[in-house]
């Protein structure tokens, strides 16, 4: 009488295996999920990114706008006329404006006269605020 071991005959069986067993399906798709959830967070905390960079953005650019506005009125006298504050800018929902102007010297025993005028943009939900700044003198 023959017998044969048990290696022998499970050995052949496992060999000739095609495919994956449930283990490996498992582990594969634990190691998936967990790829795709860390892009699902980077691609979240991107866009938030972005949105803000966007926002800040475009506050500089209103900013800057209104500095140029301040630059290039005439006469100097009028500066002081620029104090603003503006919450409906258009083209930029959410966003509000204040314009500051401060007189340095300019009386007749000073020896200085200039202006300083800041310019804030408060992004929308009040999540930062923008702070821009220049020296206008007369000449």
């Amino acid at each position: 009488m023959t017998t044969t071991s048990p290696v022998a005959v499970i050995a052949p069986r496992l060999s000739n295996r095609k495919g994956f067993t449930l283990v490996e399906v498992v582990v594969a798709a634990v190691i998936l999920t967990a790829a795709l959830l860390a892009m699902a967070g980077f691609t979240v905390k991107y866009q938030q990114t972005d949105s803000y960079a966007r926002m800040t953005a475009r506050a500089q650019e209103l900013a800057n706008q209104r500095l140029e506005a301040v630059r290039t009125a005439t006469p100097y006298a009028s500066l002081d006329t620029m104090v603003s504050s503006e919450s409906a800018l258009p083209g930029s929902p959410g966003f509000s404006r204040t314009t500051q102007v401060t007189r340095v010297g300019g009386t007749p025993t000073d020896t200085v006269d200039y202006k300083i005028v800041t310019v804030r943009v408060q992004l929308p939900g009040a999540r930062a605020t923008i702070s821009k700044t220049s020296f206008v003198g007369a000449f």
